[in-house]
């Protein structure tokens, strides 16, 4: 994974030369979303080494993760293509709303073979889909991946409007951490506890579907 809290400041600060001379593919990547009332925030995506990982399940979210899952604040991520473990980097600047999809390139090197995505669900209180540490298929093939949606832990799924940054609320930037989990794990759902309906905002595995293609 990211090694510490330390190292996005070495992504946001850092100049590294790469070596070898790999030369770079692209592959083309679709996130459908499948559910019938989350909106999905801007994604983010990078292609990698097995050095780095967004998270790891039953382990406390890392810094960089935790803007994303309670805000969908990907800003952190800026200049993070610039390490050395990082090939390139994706960050969405529109959202996907239910049954819609979002496509966008990547690219990537043959010593970077592998790809993270994730993106929050804003009608949440830190709720988050992704599709990390995939190997790509660098033949010309396209995969269809179900993306899970995880909990970040980082914050008590309060369901309350003053802590959710999507519709119906709009109140991002403020966060319920009182009895937050304290570790990533499989997102259980809205239950309508407070402010958001079950029907409407809840959802069922897969959250959303990620096809990714191999271009050239």
């Amino acid at each position: 994974m990211f090694k510490s809290s330390k190292l996005i400041i070495s992504v946001l600060g850092a100049s590294v030369l790469f070596s070898g001379v790999s030369l770079a593919d692209t592959f083309e990547v679709t996130i459908t979303n499948a559910t019938a009332g989350q909106v999905i925030t801007p994604p983010l995506a990078f292609t990698h080494n097995s050095n780095v990982s967004l998270f790891k399940l039953g382990q406390a979210a890392p810094s960089f993760l935790i803007p994303l899952a309670e805000d969908g604040d990907i800003s952190g991520f800026t200049g993070a293509d610039s390490l050395a473990d990082i090939s390139a980097l994706y960050m969405g600047t529109g959202g996907i709303t239910p049954g819609s999809s979002q496509t966008f390139s990547i690219d990537t090197t043959s010593d970077h073979p592998l790809i993270t995505v994730a993106a929050m669900f804003a009608s949440s209180n830190d709720a988050f889909i992704s599709v990390y540490d995939q190997q790509l298929d660098f033949g010309f093939a396209s995969k269809t991946y179900p993306a899970t949606v995880y909990d970040a832990g980082s914050e008590r799924n309060s369901e309350d409007c003053q802590y959710i940054p999507g519709p119906p609320c709009g109140n991002g930037g403020v966060h319920d951490t009182t009895g937050a989990e304290g570790f990533v794990h499989v997102h259980n759902g809205i239950h309508g506890i407070s402010s958001l309906n079950v029907q409407t905002y809840s959802w069922k595995n897969p959250g959303a579907v990620i096809t990714i293609k191999h271009m050239q």
